[in-house]
C-alpha cells in the first residue's frame, strides 16, 4: 500500500472505534443508529430512521446484526466511490465525521467518551500491578489511597471503596476484569453531576500519579498469613474462661481452632485500621457490611523470654492507632508474619450508635417510666451458645421500659467491658441510660474472697407509639493483648471477645388502662420470669 492508502486506512480505523461505543470491536444496529442520528441532528439535517436501518443493513454481509470493521469498511469506501469524492476529499470527510462522532460521544455522557474511557483503561493497567488482566484485592485497595487522595470534591470517593470492589465483581471470582472495572466506573460518573470534561481531567490527574508512583516502584510487606476463627459461630466467654483451653507459648497447637486463609501482601501506604480491614473482607470474601478484628503477632517482648505479644490493629483516622506501626513491623526480616481476623459480625445499616442519656436528661426519662420492666440479662443471652431472643415483634406499652444487664469489669477489676447501644427512633424508645448494679456476694462464696464485679443496667423507656429496633454490642477485645501476656499465649483466644445482644424489634403501643409497676421480668429464653438467669434444662 502507498502512503495515501495508509492514511485512508488509519483514518477508517478511526471513524469505526467512535462509532464503536462499548469497544467492543463491532457495531450494533443501535450503536450505528445513535451516532447517525446525531450526526445529523448537528448538521441540521432530517434523520430518517428507515435510511439508516436500510444502510446498516446493506454493510451487514452475514446478516449477523453487527458490523464488523471489515464490513464498516466496505460500505464506507464504496459510499465514498458513488459520492465521486477524490482521496483528499474522503481524507478530510473521514476526519471530520470522526471528531463529529466524538463530540457528541462525549454529549451522550461519560459511558461514551472516548477519552474517559481511555483513560479508565490506563488507570486499570496502572492499577494492575502484576499484569494478568485482573485487579486483585491488594491491588484495588492500594490504588484507592492514591484515588482518594486524588479525587477530592470532583469525584465520590465510593468510586473504588470496597463496596464498589464487591459490586463491581459480577461473576463473583474475587477479582475484577477490564469490563467489570468499566461498568462500576460508568455506574458512578452516570451519577456524578460534573461535566464529562471536568471528569476526563480528574482521571488524567489520577491517571499521572498512578504512572509516577509506577515508576518509583510499590511497597509492600511481604506475604501475610491470614487466620479466621475456625467455628462458625464461636462460643463468648468472660475473660477468666475465655483462656482456660488455650495453648500458651505454641500457637500451632490450636490449629483447629483457626483456619489458614491464604496470604496476603499488606500495601505500605495503607493508613488505617480500617483499610487493612477492608482488604481482608476482600481478600476473604466477606461482605464489605462485615465488622472484624484483626490481631497480628508484635516482635518479642524485652529479654525475648516467652511468646511475642499479640495486638489489637487500632486506628480510625491516618496518624492514629498502630496501623503504621504494623505495617512497618511487617515489613522487617524478622517478624512474624501472621494476621488473625475474628469477631465477625454485621455492621449495622440504619442503626445509629446512641450516647447514653446525660444526667440532666436522666431524671426526665427516669420520671416517665410508669409500667412494667422486662430485662435481658447478658449471661443468658451470650455465654456459650446463648439463649433465643423474645419473638419479635416485642409489644410495649408507652411507660414500659426494656433493661439490658451487661457486665462491666472482670476478675475483680481487672479486665474491663465496653457496651455500645445501636438503634433508630429515638423518639419512640429513649436512648440507653446508665444504672450501676452492685452485684451482692452468693451464699456459696468464701468469706474474705473478691466481691463479685459489677453490672451495668442500660435502660430503654418507651416514650410514644411507634416500632424501634436496637441491639447491644458488649465487648473487652481491648483487653486481650492484656489477657493474652498475663497467661503466656501465642495468639488471640479463639473465642469471641464481642458478642452483641439483639437485634430486638420493638412496638410500642398506646397504653391499656392504668399502667401498674410490677416486679422486673426477665427473659429465660423460653418465656418471661421473675427469676433472671437461663431456662433450666431438662433431664436427660
Amino acid at each position: 500500500m502507498d502512503e495515501g492508502a495508509d492514511e485512508i486506512e488509519s483514518a477508517l480505523t478511526q471513524l469505526f472505534k467512535a462509532y464503536d461505543l462499548d469497544e467492543s470491536g463491532f457495531l450494533s444496529r443501535e450503536e450505528f443508529l445513535a451516532i447517525e442520528m446525531r450526526l445529523h441532528y448537528e448538521d441540521g439535517q432530517v434523520y430518517r430512521g428507515e435510511s439508516g436501518c436500510a444502510k446498516m443493513t446493506l454493510a451487514d454481509l452475514d446478516s449477523s446484526g453487527f458490523l464488523d470493521f471489515q464490513e464498516f469498511r466496505v460500505r464506507t469506501l464504496t459510499a465514498y466511490q458513488e459520492m465521486g469524492m477524490s482521496r483528499q476529499e474522503v481524507l478530510d470527510h473521514m476526519t471530520e465525521q470522526t471528531q463529529k462522532a466524538l463530540l457528541e460521544r462525549a454529549k451522550m455522557g461519560p459511558r461514551y467518551h472516548a477519552g474517559i474511557r481511555q483513560a479508565l483503561r490506563n488507570i486499570f493497567a496502572l492499577f494492575d500491578v502484576n499484569g494478568d488482566g485482573c485487579l486483585s484485592p491488594e491491588e484495588w485497595i492500594s490504588a484507592q489511597k492514591t484515588v482518594a487522595s486524588e479525587v477530592s470534591d470532583d469525584l465520590d470517593e465510593g468510586w473504588i471503596d470496597e463496596a464498589a470492589f464487591q459490586a463491581a465483581d459480577t461473576n463473583g471470582d474475587g477479582v475484577l476484569n477490564i469490563n467489570e472495572f468499566l461498568e462500576a466506573s460508568f455506574a458512578m460518573f452516570e451519577g456524578v453531576k460534573k461535566r464529562t470534561d471536568a471528569i476526563l481531567q480528574t482521571l488524567q490527574r489520577i491517571e499521572k500519579v498512578l504512572h509516577q508512583q509506577r515508576m518509583a516502584g510499590r511497597k509492600e510487606t511481604a506475604p501475610v498469613t491470614i487466620y479466621v476463627q475456625t467455628p462458625e459461630k464461636p462460643p463468648f466467654h468472660a475473660p477468666s474462661q475465655a483462656w482456660q483451653d488455650e495453648p500458651a507459648e505454641d500457637a500451632c497447637e490450636n490449629a483447629d481452632s483457626w483456619k489458614e486463609c491464604g496470604e496476603v501482601a499488606l500495601p505500605l501506604n495503607l493508613a488505617t485500621a480500617e483499610d487493612v480491614m477492608a482488604l481482608l473482607r476482600l481478600h476473604l470474601r466477606l461482605p464489605f457490611d462485615t465488622w472484624v478484628s484483626v490481631f497480628y503477632i508484635g516482635p518479642p517482648r524485652e529479654g525475648g523470654a516467652g511468646p511475642r505479644s499479640v495486638t489489637l490493629l487500632r486506628g480510625e483516622r491516618p496518624g492514629e492507632g498502630n496501623t503504621t506501626a504494623m505495617l512497618s513491623y511487617l515489613s522487617k526480616p524478622n517478624a512474624e508474619l501472621k494476621l488473625f481476623v475474628k469477631n465477625l459480625r454485621k455492621r449495622p445499616s440504619k442503626l445509629v450508635r446512641q450516647p447514653r442519656a446525660f444526667l440532666e436528661e436522666r431524671d426526665g426519662l427516669f420520671a416517665q417510666r410508669s409500667g412494667a420492666s422486662w430485662g435481658l440479662d447478658w449471661e443468658t443471652q451470650l455465654v456459650g451458645e446463648g439463649e433465643k431472643l423474645p419473638p419479635r415483634p416485642m409489644v410495649m406499652q408507652v411507660g414500659e421500659t426494656l433493661i439490658i444487664e451487661v457486665p462491666q469489669t472482670d476478675e475483680n477489676g481487672e479486665y474491663r467491658y465496653t457496651a455500645n447501644a445501636y438503634m433508630d427512633k429515638t423518639d419512640v424508645i429513649s436512648k440507653p441510660v446508665n444504672e450501676i448494679i452492685e452485684v451482692k456476694k452468693g451464699k456459696s462464696k468464701k468469706k474474705g474472697g473478691p466481691e463479685p464485679d459489677p453490672l451495668l443496667q442500660l435502660t430503654f423507656v418507651a416514650l410514644k407509639e411507634g416500632k424501634c429496633v436496637l441491639f447491644v454490642d458488649v465487648s473487652w477485645e481491648d483487653q486481650e493483648e492484656k489477657l493474652c501476656l498475663t497467661h503466656r499465649l501465642a495468639a488471640p483466644v479463639a473465642k469471641h471477645t464481642i458478642a452483641r445482644i439483639g437485634p430486638v424489634e420493638i412496638d410500642v403501643q398506646k397504653s391499656a388502662g392504668k399502667p401498674e409497676k410490677g416486679a422486673l421480668q426477665w427473659w429465660n429464653g423460653e418465656k418471661w420470669s421473675g427469676k433472671k438467669g437461663p431456662k433450666k434444662k431438662g433431664k436427660k
